[in-house]
């Protein structure tokens, strides 16, 4: 056998003999118990200084967050009331 293919050989079955548990650990590894699933069902960690954070996990925590800086309503009321500015202000125009 040439020497080249040989060391191939080696060296493939020796990264698999490597990479096999890792394999084998995400394989068996439990998939409800994931980042978002863990984040979903901790407290907020701002829940003691934030009256707005009470009862909320730590996954609507990071959503919320995320929606005050892209300015998304809050509630249902505040997007009826945008809803309803909206309208009033293209009210007869051509669009």
């Amino acid at each position: 056998m040439d020497k080249k293919v040989l060391m191939g050989i080696v060296l493939g079955v020796a990264g698999a003999a490597l990479v096999a548990p890792k394999v084998a650990a995400l394989l068996t590894q439990d998939h409800d118990e994931d980042t978002w699933s863990k984040m979903d069902r901790m407290e907020s960690v701002d829940s003691d200084k934030d009256e707005a954070e009470a009862g909320l996990t730590q996954l609507d925590s990071n959503h919320r967050a995320e929606w005050q800086a892209n300015g998304f309503p809050q509630t249902h009321a505040e997007r009826e009331r945008l809803m309803n500015e909206s309208d009033d202000a293209y009210k007869g125009k051509d669009i």
